[in-house]
């Protein structure tokens, strides 16, 4: 049997949610990604040209520290679904920074992400090209009213 794991980041609740809809149809064990430094409602308002998701997702280059997630399930399996809002299209650099540490190299990931509106298109485009070692499986964007059965549309369709 493959083991699975869901991994999420989530600030509002939005992806969380989203991460909880698919462990009710995988039966995947659900782990949440934090930054080190938790992010505020200041923080997040990217409205705000200074806000620090704003700076952030403007530095390419930008890797926020994490909490390290439970390590050993992410070794041992074999599956990842690797959930995140997006911020201007792109997914948040705790993405890049988890991503990076290699514990994803060679795993099958199943990338979701919430957005009212924007596509996954750009991130996950982004994330195959700057990450090759990770065996990407189809994205899916979710808004706030997913159903089990969307997920469950999601897989299929994918040939999961």
């Amino acid at each position: 049997m493959h083991k699975q794991v869901i991994l999420y980041f989530s600030n509002t609740g939005h992806t969380q949610a989203v991460a909880q809809k698919i462990a009710a149809v995988t039966g995947a064990k659900l782990l949440q990604l934090n930054a080190q430094q938790p992010y505020t409602t200041a923080d997040l308002d990217y409205n705000d040209v200074t806000s620090r998701t704003s700076l952030e997702t403007a530095d390419e280059t930008s890797r926020p520290a994490i909490q390290t997630p439970d390590m050993i399930a992410l070794r041992e399996a074999d599956t990842i679904y690797l959930g995140s809002p997006l911020w201007w299209g792109q997914v948040p650099h705790v993405i890049n920074t988890l991503v990076e540490t290699d514990v994803l190299r060679g795993k099958q990931v199943w990338q979701f992400c919430t957005s009212g509106s924007t596509a996954i298109t750009k991130a996950a485009k982004t994330l195959r090209a700057d990450y090759p070692a990770v065996q990407w499986e189809p994205a899916h964007r979710f808004t706030g009213t997913i159903t089990g059965q969307e997920v469950e549309t999601w897989l299929k369709e994918s040939g999961h």
